[in-house]
Formats: structure tokens, sequence, C-alpha cells
């Protein structure tokens, strides 16, 4: 609890997130945010916590995510009035829609000066911000425009953080840079038990079960979980059912689990997108955590008989009216509680007894049959390449993927988890260049972290402009080089097989990407076409953990790997 002197509003709204444990704020400063960044210290700082890292209001907009993807950990992105708020936003999309929890924060006009065409004017005569960002997250915008309220909101913020939900804090510099004596607390959340509801719906579970098949399918709700690899292992053993993933619900499956028949739809292997695609009316799916998006489902419905969602958020992304039932095509039945707990339940159920389910068999080793075509000369055969680095990462390592092939070839070529790692793109919202920003916030809230990043050489073009700020943390980012919007390119064939190849318009000009990195102090390398230098890059990237690496990747646009179906629905 704060103590009653008199400090002004801003200082408030600081030391009450820092009770939050909410320390890391990113983004750039203006007239608008001066006398609230006032109170944090500038990144590095030898003093106390909170700290502020400088950084293009692009980039850090995303930062907030991968701070959570990292540790788990709440992190704010703060911009000024103007285009800085609209920049900031494109992170703040992505962590709407992947149930993140972050705080953008983003100052007003003055309101006394309404109508005089005020630089960068947020007002109804002007951008009408507030508009825009209650439209896309409502009751998640709270305008600190009145002290008396302010407990309240705080409050009602910190609930909605609780749920994963970003929230937005709007500044009115008229009343924050006044002095008050408000004396807040952090509110208690009971937890409401919930041993009942989990009871019932195992039971139905259990009972509905006979003479049919189950298929678990896991999204990315549960990842920060400690036990949800072990619990879901156990879980398909006991049942002998097989476990499909959604792209980031592979940090929920252990590289061991037999049943791992990998990731469906948008670069899926062979293996599991048949068995996606026989689900029926003989079929249990039993849906742990997940979100089914297009990426996952392709917008198809599951055909299961009946399909059990579980989940622990009451309004995350993919909810109408707090239910997924409008993703199953015949029955479903949803629990809304804590998954561990959930599939605690389910596994001491079905474990030690005779079950009625028919039992699938283990998954094959080879998860694929298609043969991948070699590159063509000059480039990089990015089977290989991702082979390699699968078998390269070192434990406490964090992947981020970019819009690029990346986010649909790697998972293809390696279809099997790596317990090293934790695998993370923000593809809901598929914005280009997101990803260095989330590489960002994981390295600064968990230094001691591998982080790594694939990012096309189309996505560079949004973030290039930021890389000094990083050169000290230490990432290193993969830049998929190939001179094309490639994920356009692979797709436009048969979205539009009568139009001929110079109006696709998905050609980049060449950029020397490790010039700009090393006038940028990074270190940078380019990979030999023939992956004969791979090893000792890899080396160099061992040896320089301080020191940010960019490594350039020749990779030939046409090369083939992970499927894109949904190039079949535009």
């Amino acid at each position: 609890m704060m103590s009653l002197q008199k400090i002004d509003g801003f200082e408030i709204l600081v030391n009450y997130l820092s009770d939050l444990d909410i320390n890391l704020y990113t983004g750039v400063t203006g007239g608008g945010v001066v006398h609230f960044l006032k109170h944090i210290n500038g990144y590095p700082s030898k003093k106390h916590s909170p700290v502020f890292f400088t950084l293009g209001e692009y980039a850090a907009g995303f930062v907030p995510i991968g701070s959570y993807i990292a540790t788990g950990n709440i992190a704010a992105a703060v911009a000024t009035t103007g285009a800085a708020t609209k920049l900031l936003a494109c992170g703040l999309s992505d962590a709407k829609l992947h149930d993140i929890p972050s705080i953008y924060i983003f100052p007003i006009s003055s309101n006394k000066h309404k109508i005089d065409c005020a630089l960068q004017d947020s007002s109804i005569y002007g951008n009408n911000i507030v508009k825009q960002l209650e439209a896309e997250l409502p009751n998640q915008v709270f305008i600190l425009s009145d002290p008396s309220l302010f407990s309240q909101q705080l409050a009602a913020a910190y609930q909605l953080l609780v749920s994963r939900k970003p929230i937005v804090f709007i500044l009115d510099n008229d009343v924050l840079t006044k002095q008050y004596d408000i004396a807040l607390s952090i509110p208690s959340i009971t937890a409401q038990p919930k041993e009942d509801d989990i009871n019932k719906f195992v039971a139905h579970f259990k009972q509905n079960i006979t003479h049919k098949r189950v298929i678990l399918i896991v999204g990315e709700q549960a990842m920060h979980n400690p036990n949800i690899k072990s619990l879901i292992t156990k879980l398909c053993q006991n049942l002998k059912a097989a476990v499909l993933w959604s792209m980031n619900g592979v940090n929920c499956i252990e590289s061991d689990n037999p049943y791992g028949y990998g990731c469906i739809s948008f670069g899926g292997n062979d293996h599991a997108l048949a068995l996606w695609n026989a689900i029926n009316q003989d079929d249990i799916v039993l849906a742990i955590g997940l979100c089914p998006d297009e990426y996952t489902t392709n917008l198809q419905k599951i055909k299961a008989s009946t399909t059990y969602f579980i989940t622990e958020l009451s309004d995350s992304y993919g909810q109408i009216q707090g239910t997924y039932k409008h993703h199953a095509l015949y029955e479903s039945e949803q629990i809304t509680a804590p998954i561990d707990q959930t599939l605690q339940a389910l596994v001491k159920v079905t474990e030690n007894t005779e079950l009625t389910n028919i039992p699938l068999p283990i998954a094959p080793k080879n998860l694929n049959t298609r043969k991948i075509k070699a590159p063509a000369v000059g480039y990089a055969d990015m089977d290989q390449f991702y082979q390699r680095l699968h078998r390269w990462w070192q434990p406490n390592s964090i992947v981020i993927t970019d819009v690029c092939l990346t986010y649909k070839d790697y998972q293809y070529v390696n279809p099997k988890p790596n317990n090293n790692i934790t695998y993370f793109s923000c593809y809901r919202g598929s914005a280009m260049g997101g990803a260095y920003g989330i590489a960002v916030g994981a390295k600064l809230a968990s230094p001691e972290k591998n982080v790594f990043v694939f990012s096309g050489d189309g996505c560079f073009r949004l973030y290039g402009s930021c890389l000094t700020e990083a050169k000290d943390l230490g990432i290193v980012l993969f830049i998929i080089d190939n001179n094309t919007y490639s994920i356009v390119g692979q797709g436009l064939p048969a979205i539009i097989p009568d139009v001929k190849k110079d109006k696709y318009h998905d050609q980049l000009q060449k950029v020397d990407y490790c010039a700009i990195a090393k006038a940028s102090g990074w270190l940078s390398y380019s990979l030999s076409s023939d992956l004969s230098n791979l090893e000792s890059i890899l080396d160099q990237i061992d040896k320089n953990k301080s020191h940010s690496i960019l490594i350039n990747v020749p990779c030939d646009p046409n090369q083939v790997l992970g499927e894109n179906p949904r190039s079949h629905n535009l």
C-alpha cells in the first residue's frame, strides 16, 4: 500500500504498477508522456526498478508480449499522442488475439484546448483515439481523468490483467500533474472452487468415449503451467489417444510423448493433417486450451461427435458469449476451470482402469511422407538448415518466428517438440516485423535466456532502424533472405492461377542485411548456400552471448516445405 504523502498522479500509477511487479516499460518519450516517464529509470539502471527501454514505437508495442512469453510477467509500452499511439497499438492487437496480459499507456491532448487544433489532436475533432481504442478493447480502456475514480479503475484494470487481457491507460495530463494523497492497495482475488464442475465434466467425458477414438488438440493457453506437458503425456498414454496441436500449442507437449502426431493446418505435417482430416462422428475431441483459429483448423468446424473444450479463461479470444461451441460441428461441452486441475482429474479417472474407447496407434517415427525438392543453386537447403538448428538448440532458449516462410516451414520440417525451447509466433494478427519486438521483450524480461528470431526480408523493413538499441542484448536474428514476400508468392499460383507472375507484386529489392547489422553495432554472418560455415556460425553464437548477431540465410522462395491451406480460402 502506498504512503499518504502527496505525489502526482503519474507517480501514483507507476507505484501501483510496481506493486503488481510491473517494472519493464518501453517505447519513445515525447511531450505527452515526459511527466510520466520522469518517474522511471532509464535502461540499464543501477537503481531500483522500474526501468524504461527506449525503442521505436512499432517494435516497442510487441515488447510486452515477449516479456509474457519468456517469463509470464506483465510489461508496459508507452507512446505519446498521434501516430506513435497507432504504431504502438499494432502490438496491442496481437496481445488481444493471443490473450496476453499487457499494458499500453497513451496520453491525450488537453481537454482545455479541445477546439483549438492542438498538436497531434486526439479529441473527437482529431484522431478520436479513445474511441478507436475502445472499439478494439471494449471495457479495457481506462481514462485517468478523475482522481475519485483512480482506485476503482486500477482495481478493474488489475482484474483484467489477471484474466489475461491487455489494457490501456489514457493519461489526462491536466489532472495527473496535480498532487494527491490517494492510498491504493492491490485487491485480493479469491478463486472460485471448481471441483464439482470438473467432476461433472470428467464423468460426462468418460461415459461418452465408449467405442470411440479420442483425439486431443492442444493450444497455447496453458504453456506457462509447469505440469502441462507431463499431464498431457499421461492422459495420452492412459487413453491411447493421439494428440495434435496448434503452432504455439507445441509448448504444451513433451518431445517424447509417444502419441504426438504434430501440428495441424498451417505448416502441419503429413500424418497430423491426415488424422485431422479424418476426424468424424466416431471420434471424441478433447480441446485443451485451444483457440480454433484459422491457422489451426483452417476455418473448419471440429467434426467429432462431441468436442470437449477445456479452458481457464471465461472470455478468451475465439469465444463468443463465453463459449467455443460455434467451433464444433456437432455436440460440445465446455469447462472453465484451471487446466491443470481438469487434466489431473482426467488422468486420475483414466488410469488403472479398463477403458472402452478405441485405442489409436503410437505416432509414426517419421511424420512426413512428402519428398522435399532441393532448392535452386545458390540457396540454402532450408530442410537441412532447420533440422540442424532443431538438434542444436540449447536449454532455456526462446525461438520467435515472424510472418515469413519459417512460421509454416519450421514445424513441418521438425514436427516433434523440442524440450529445450519455447517456440512462439503471434500469427493471429500476422503483423510483419512484430517478432523483433517480441524478442527484445523476451530478452529484457529474462536476460539469462537464449533468444532467437526468424524474420523475413520483408518483415525487416518494419524494424530495421531499431537494431542499434538491442545491439548489446545478445539476440540472434536469422533473416530469411529471398527478395520476395514469399508467403504470398508461394500461395498465389493457387489463389490466382490465371494471373502472370509480374502481377504478383511480391518482389523485394536486394539489401545487404549484414552491412546494416554491422553499422548498427551487431555482429553479422552470411550463411553459405551449401551450409559449409553453419557450424562455425553456431560456434560464434555460443561465444558471443552478450552481443546481438544477425545471420543472413539465402532462401529459395520456390522451395516449398510446410503447407499453407489458407491459400485455398482466398
